[in-house]
């Protein structure tokens, strides 16, 4: 095994992301990502993002799987698989770097929208029309390839989950189930193009604990709640991650 004491800063970063995923279903991967990627660099960066939620998420789905919309989530995932094998090619050839900073700026419109309809207007938002169903399905597909590509597509997904699964804890189940099967995908893919190395697994040892002591605060902290503040947090969470993941780029 290998240890460096950078290995710690990054599994603090952990305890936040993880509690914002137990909360909310998504985050983790995104709010270390401009760490891990600082950190361990794009090739080992991305994987150990898919890798240290892939095992949390999925003993989460396990434990909640009668409180999963399996309709809702066989439409996610007809949407998302294709943008997912798509998203895979693109990471080798594209500018990570131009990628992330369209996705900063893409999650901020949508957090700073939603923030406006669903918090402040208290979702007065008008007819749900045939434009805004054909815009989240669109959010659907480009998560997936987003999600292929960086593992982050929690963001643009969320726009379909929220508007279509009404119940918190139904919906953080549901995610949980998505990112297992997505991250199945993508960590098989990583693997097969030789991403787990030793170093790599030495660093995500060091990070396991910290994710479990997060994802677990956050569990609690969403049982403590009303649908009202779950909103008001996710899209919040959804603004800072868009801001943090468009300055880093721009930053690179």
């Amino acid at each position: 095994m290998i240890f460096e004491t950078v290995f710690l800063l990054l599994g603090a970063v952990q305890v936040f992301g993880f509690f914002v995923e137990g909360a909310a279903g998504f985050g983790c991967t995104i709010i270390s990502a401009p760490f891990a990627t600082s950190i361990l660099g794009i090739s080992e960066g991305v994987p150990f993002g898919t890798m240290m939620s892939l095992p949390l998420t999925a003993t989460l789905a396990f434990h909640g799987r009668k409180n999963i919309s399996w309709k809702d989530l066989g439409k996610i995932l007809l949407a998302c698989l294709p943008g997912l094998f798509f998203g895979q090619y693109f990471f080798n050839v594209m500018n990570p770097d131009h990628a992330k900073m369209a996705i900063g700026i893409v999650v901020i419109l949508i957090a700073i929208y939603k923030l406006i309809t669903e918090v402040i207007l208290k979702g007065e938002r008008g007819e749900d029309t045939t434009g805004k169903k054909i815009f989240r399905y669109a959010c659907l597909v480009a998560g997936g390839i987003v999600h292929g590509a960086f593992s982050i597509g929690g963001p643009l997904i969320t726009v379909y989950t929220l508007e279509s699964v009404k119940d918190r804890i139904t919906y953080r189940n549901t995610m949980a189930c998505l990112w297992t099967t997505l991250n199945i995908f993508n960590v098989t893919n990583q693997v097969i193009h030789g991403s787990l190395s030793l170093h790599l697994i030495s660093v995500l040892f060091v990070c396991y604990p910290f994710a479990i002591c997060g994802y677990i605060s956050g569990n609690k902290f969403l049982k403590k709640i009303n649908r009202e503040q779950f909103l008001k947090f996710v899209y919040i969470v959804l603004l800072f991650v868009g801001i943090v993941t468009f300055v880093r780029s721009v930053m690179a």
